[in-house]
């Protein structure tokens, strides 16, 4: 009899241990990938409007005086209302992802060749962070572009030509499908 207790014990210890294994749920790795060029992009759009909010905070406190006021205050809101309602469209999202490639895979590059240590994230935030305090970065030349900061300028004149002009949504989709990519790509 006690010939099998010890069996009986270390198949009891094998059972117990194994079956507090935590159910790994299956990732859709497939769907992570049809986002990774949107999420990158408006995530980019993202930091740069944090900014924007910023600006508008200090207008409204009287800490800082800035022009256009109210365009930047209903652009602000249009490129809410824009997000809001592509996230209720998956299929459009999904769309815009793939229209988002040749401005993904250009920054990736630049990242690439300049920041490889950094993910993609957080090199967009950084260029944006550089321009807005310049004082806190060194070589921004080198990282983000020769001759200006590229990465910030590419998210600036997006931003403007997309959202402080009278277009409705479907016109902003039809003009955000094709990122102008210039200043990163040509200018760099």
């Amino acid at each position: 009899m006690y010939k099998y207790l010890k069996q009986v014990l270390i198949y009891s210890l094998i059972l117990i241990y194994s079956c507090t294994d935590k159910v790994k749920e299956p990732t859709n790795t497939q769907q992570a990938n049809y986002n990774k060029n949107f999420n990158t992009i408006i995530n980019g759009f993202n930091k740069y409007i944090e900014k924007a909010r910023e600006d508008l905070n200090k207008h409204e406190k009287d800490k800082r005086q800035l022009q256009n006021y109210d365009d930047y205050k209903i652009a602000i809101d249009k490129y809410d209302k824009f997000i809001s309602w592509i996230e209720d469209n998956p299929d459009t999202k999904k769309k815009l992802d793939t229209d988002f490639t040749e401005a993904y895979n250009c920054l990736e590059q630049r990242r690439a060749e300049n920041a490889p240590e950094k993910t993609l994230d957080e090199y967009i935030r950084d260029a944006i962070d550089c321009t807005n305090n310049p004082l806190s970065c060194k070589d921004t030349r080198k990282k983000y572009g020769t001759k200006n900061n590229q990465i910030f300028l590419f998210f600036t004149y997006n931003f403007h030509t997309l959202f402080h002009s009278k277009n409705t949504l479907k016109d902003i989709l039809v003009k955000f499908k094709t990122l102008d990519i210039s200043e990163v790509k040509d200018k760099f």
